[in-house]
Order: structure tokens, then C-alpha cells, then sequence
């Protein structure tokens, strides 16, 4: 009986030391932190909220500032998401265009936005000023250059103008329409 007690004893201890060498062998692969977060996702190197971008030429005048509610910066994909988006830009330090979107992305340095959503561009500093509206609008503000493929709205005192695509020299206040314009005008009533 005292024989048949340690061989139940010994295997007992031996199965024990084969389930604790296992566990000790797996507890790393059991318990290592889980990747919950995709691969497609990735988390922002900055948040910025409030932001405020001044930027100027190589002579010290001031070229454009951008403001936002917010901004996500992306380093590595070399992008930033921007919410209510503002651009106002500047000629002779004076503004001369202010741009405004529900949202916008660019690249780290500013030198492409992609705004959208209720885009409009509006003339500064004149008593007549042109507004532009339309729904996305490529913008590249250190050349003080727009571009968009959508549907445009121009109005400026008794004038109407919906065209197809767009392109705006912002500095030399020129802007070009490329397709289906149609223009409505209407003289002040004396």
C-alpha cells in the first residue's frame, strides 16, 4: 500500500512539473498584449486644436495664415487632417482672399490643401468682393493657386456666374471657368 501511495505520488508530481514547464514555456504567447488596433489605422503624432500657421516669404511679408478648430498630423504618411479650415492670404500685407471648408487634408508643410465641403473663397479688402462657392477645391497656398474639377458658384454684386471646373491666380485676382458657364447679370435697381 506504502509502494502504490508514492507511485501515485511520483506521478503526480510528475505530471504537475510537465503542466508547469509547459505553462512556463507558453506564458509569454498566452499573455502578451494583443494587437487591438489594426494595421490600417494608425494613431496621430499630433494633435493640435486652436491651430494657428503664419506663413511668410523670404523677404518677411506675410504670405498666408491658416487657422483650423483642429488638426491631426500623420509624420510618417506625410498628411494632416484639418476641421473648419480658414486661409486667409495676403497682398502687400494687406488680406486679399480668405478661403474657408468643413474640412481639409494636406501634406506636413502646407504646400497642398484638399478642402471640402461648403468651400468658399472670399474676396478681402474691396467694396464689391467676389464670392466662390463650391464643394472641393484643390489649394496651394505658397503659390497663392486654386483648382477644382466641381461645380462653382461666383457671386459679386448684381452678377451670377455657375460654372464646371476652376482655376484662380489669387495674386493676380484672375480666375479662370472651363466648362458650361452660364451667367446671369442683374443692374442695381435705381
Amino acid at each position: 500500500m506504502k509502494q502504490q501511495n508514492q507511485l501515485i505520488l511520483s506521478s503526480l508530481f510528475l505530471a504537475l512539473f510537465v503542466v508547469g514547464t509547459y505553462t512556463y514555456m507558453k506564458w509569454d504567447q498566452w499573455f502578451s498584449p494583443k494587437q487591438h488596433a489594426s494595421t490600417t489605422y494608425d494613431q496621430p503624432d499630433m494633435v493640435a486644436i486652436e491651430l494657428q500657421q503664419h506663413s511668410y516669404d523670404k523677404h518677411g511679408n506675410k504670405e498666408f495664415l491658416l487657422d483650423a478648430e483642429s488638426m491631426l498630423q500623420y509624420v510618417a504618411s506625410n498628411r494632416n487632417l484639418m476641421v473648419k479650415p480658414t486661409i486667409t492670404f495676403f497682398e502687400q500685407q494687406q488680406e486679399s482672399w480668405k478661403t474657408s471648408a468643413a474640412s481639409a487634408t494636406s501634406d506636413n508643410e502646407a504646400n497642398k490643401l484638399n478642402l471640402s465641403g461648403n468651400v468658399t473663397v472670399v474676396q478681402q479688402g474691396v467694396r464689391e468682393a467676389a464670392v466662390l462657392e463650391t464643394e472641393t477645391l484643390i489649394l496651394y497656398p505658397r503659390e497663392s493657386y486654386a483648382t477644382t474639377d466641381d461645380k462653382v458658384v461666383i457671386r459679386q454684386s448684381g452678377v451670377y456666374i455657375e460654372a464646371t471646373g476652376l482655376d484662380a491666380d489669387l495674386t493676380n485676382n484672375r480666375i479662370t471657368l472651363r466648362h458650361k458657364v452660364t451667367s446671369i447679370y442683374e443692374p442695381e435697381k435705381s
